[in-house]
């Protein structure tokens, strides 16, 4: 999806380089999410645009969160759930600033 719009150079690393790759039913359902989401809070962004930002921040996401610690984003707080939600906001404003090339 990225490399169709052109845009994936202008991110550090592709889908492929992901070292810690997660179940593509978990990528899937994250994709989903932050698109409705985002959708929800921005309807004016494109949906191109909010797609190349959740693409973006999955990919942040599988670079720095293990997937059994990304697992623990649904469960009540606890230390590996608040380091994982850390990173997962961290992942939503990189990837804003990349795509607007702030």
């Amino acid at each position: 999806m990225l490399v169709a719009s052109g845009l994936a150079t202008s991110f550090p690393w592709s889908a492929d380089a992901v070292p810690q790759p997660y179940p593509q039913l978990a990528v899937s359902s994250f994709m989903d999410m932050c698109i409705e989401r985002g959708r929800r809070s921005a309807p004016i962004v494109p949906r191109s645009v909010m797609n190349n930002i959740c693409q973006c921040s999955i990919n942040y996401i599988q670079q720095r969160v293990s997937y059994a610690d990304f697992q623990t984003l649904s469960q009540p707080q606890s230390p590996r759930q608040q380091q994982a939600q850390r990173v997962v906001d961290e992942s939503v404003n990189y990837c804003i600033r990349q795509q607007l090339g702030v």
